[in-house]
């Protein structure tokens, strides 16, 4: 007897996995995790070859048999198939009675095609009846595009939100595809992979909203800019109409999940251009600005550093700011810029400053004016430019330590320091020197010619030189296609940082960016046309592989979906891994 109750005991603390044993490419199945026990402490498997859609979701069911009670807790993950193959699950761990056990492993196999996957069981035949797709009729479930403003000057800033309006209960998103913003800069504002829905009333009907995603637009051309249509699938939980229904379903209710396509609205925006009367420095940027210059001493000797900052603060695209352009005294040397951002995006706009740091080494003694300064933009509000100015720094410089030699200035101590001052007077050597014949002369001679072909020569490769460095720094095209390979790879080191701190949200972004700046610098797209379309359709005419192309844009979809899918951290390593080697790939037949 006591032997049969240990092996009573011993079935029902078993971990049990189940799963479909096949499914099809792009399917979407339940992976359910069940212990006939109260367990706690619930560890799911790394999951990489599947993308996870939904989980983990518990429930729990008790029964009452002849005053005894049994309890069971499940475990499920909602999953879509995305490659094919036979791939495993590893065994899942739960806390039941003190002890740790585990699942069995889960082996699946994802074919292609549109054969019907084959096992599964029961669950498999009760997901296939339970989920149906269906249409959206516009009335009960619905997607908007709504914008703060429909008509912008360029670069003002634009605010959209992408909202979905609901009278049914909404189990889950899938298939997002967002619009590609052409025409625009974009930058989101929210970061939350969950969506809450919350109450609205719209002409007097009460729906559940839910804020799928903000972003700022700042218009980069003008004219009627069109921002495409949202899609998206919507599961919703609906009150069954099958007829067939058990005794039970009817006396309380049955349910069953049904998949929608929502499709939101297009909105044009009318962008108007500058009006006339643009300042010669004027800065590219629309919006409140101010500026600030400062100079860190006035006084300094000759071959010590001096920093001057340039602020520019206010509300603006100010990730698009490049430094100014500033003109300084020719005995100052000057090297390029350090920049620094204190940059916050929110649902006003971006705002914040930045901050370019120039280190001035003045090389004589003098004094010198460092500036004056002048920075212009556009204000929407009152639809003109303004210009923001600051007078020049006086800046002196003493005699410093190494200036004597650099010094043009001559210090004639005795006839042996006497050197050449202007074009006419030498100190007259004395001493025996030899004399040269008169039967000899330089003119129409060797040595004439070459002192005279050997200047003209040296000039032609100088100029040479000088038009072959002009084209190189014009040739920006090509410049930025040779480093679009290694600024992708510095993003994706980024994103492996923001991996081990675990920044979910963070870390897809930087994916994002690292796959899309790596395309417009590699084949010179521009920002406002940049598009999945744009980049599928470049990478085809440069003959690169369908199914290189395929996996590219497979990524980027994937770091899109993952920032709201819940689960996304538990797939941050297969996106890295990916998107490494879709940029390799592309790099080798590009």
């Amino acid at each position: 007897m006591l032997g049969m109750l240990l092996s009573v005991s011993s079935f029902a603390q078993n971990l049990t996995a189940s799963a479909p044993s096949q499914v099809q490419l792009g399917q979407r199945f339940q992976v359910t995790w069940q212990v006939d026990a109260n367990g706690s402490n619930f560890t799911a498997p790394q999951i990489s070859d599947f993308q996870v859609l939904g989980g983990p979701n518990q429930s729990t069911s008790m029964q009452y048999v002849n005053g005894s009670m049994s309890q069971s807790i499940s475990f499920s993950f909602v999953l879509r198939a995305a490659k094919e193959g036979e791939f495993a699950i590893a065994p899942a761990k739960i806390k039941v009675g003190g002890q740790i056990i585990s699942s069995n492993e889960l082996k699946i196999n994802v074919i292609k095609g549109q054969q019907q996957a084959s096992g599964g069981g029961q669950q498999q035949s009760q997901q296939k009846s339970n989920t149906q797709t269906t249409s959206s009729d516009g009335k009960d479930l619905f997607a908007k595009v709504e914008v703060s403003k429909r008509s912008a000057y360029l670069g003002e800033k634009i605010t959209v939100d992408l909202k979905i309006y609901s009278r049914v209960t909404i189990v889950n998103f899938d298939d997002w595809k967002m619009p590609s913003f052409e025409g625009f800069w974009s930058k989101e504002t929210t970061s939350n992979q969950q969506i809450q829905l919350q109450n609205e009333v719209i002409d007097g009907v009460m729906y559940q909203t839910g804020l799928i995603k903000q972003l700022i637009l700042y218009p980069q051309k003008t004219g009627d800019v069109v921002i495409d249509p949202m899609e998206l699938s919507v599961i919703v939980r609906e009150r069954s109409s099958n007829r067939g229904r058990s005794v039970f379903d009817q006396f309380f209710g049955g349910y069953e999940d049904s998949k929608r396509p929502v499709k939101s609205n297009s909105v044009k925006i009318k962008v108007k251009p500058y009006p006339a009367g643009k300042p010669g420095d004027f800065s590219g940027l629309t919006g409140k600005l101010e500026m600030n210059a400062s100079l860190d001493r006035a006084e300094t000797k000759s071959n010590e550093a001096v920093n001057l900052k340039v602020t520019i603060s206010g509300d603006g695209n100010l990730y698009q700011l490049q430094a100014p352009d500033l003109d300084f005294p020719p005995d100052i040397e000057v090297y390029d810029p350090k920049t620094a951002d204190n940059i916050k995006v929110s649902t006003n706009g971006i705002s914040g400053s930045r901050t370019f740091e120039y280190v001035l080494i003045p090389r004589y003694a003098g004094d010198f004016k460092i500036g004056p300064f002048s920075f212009s933009y556009f204000d929407p509000s009152a639809g003109k430019f303004k210009t923001v100015t600051q007078e020049a720094f006086d800046l002196i410089v003493e005699k410093g330590e190494g200036e004597e030699a650099a010094s043009p200035a001559v210090n004639i101590a005795n006839k042996e320091d006497i050197r050449l001052i202007g074009s006419d007077i030498r100190y007259i050597k004395q001493g025996q020197y030899p004399l040269l014949s008169g039967n000899s002369f330089f003119y129409r001679s060797v040595p004439f010619y070459a002192a005279i072909g050997f200047p003209v020569l040296l000039f032609a490769l100088f100029l040479g030189y000088a038009q072959y460095q002009k084209s190189q720094g014009n040739d920006l095209v090509r410049l930025k296609s040779k480093r679009a390979t290694g600024l992708a790879k510095k993003r994706l080191t980024k994103a492996e940082k923001l991996w081990d701190d675990n920044q979910t949200a963070s870390f897809y972004e930087e994916v994002f960016k690292a796959l899309t700046d790596y395309t417009a610098d590699k084949f010179s797209i521009p920002v406002s046309a940049l598009s999945k379309d744009k980049i599928k359709s470049v990478l085809a005419d440069k003959n690169v592989p369908e199914e290189t192309v395929t996996a590219f844009i497979g990524v980027l979809d994937k770091t899109e979906f993952a920032r709201f899918a819940p689960g996304a951290d538990k797939e941050m390593g297969s996106v890295y891994d990916e998107a490494l080697e879709a940029i390799v790939n592309v790099e080798n037949h590009a």
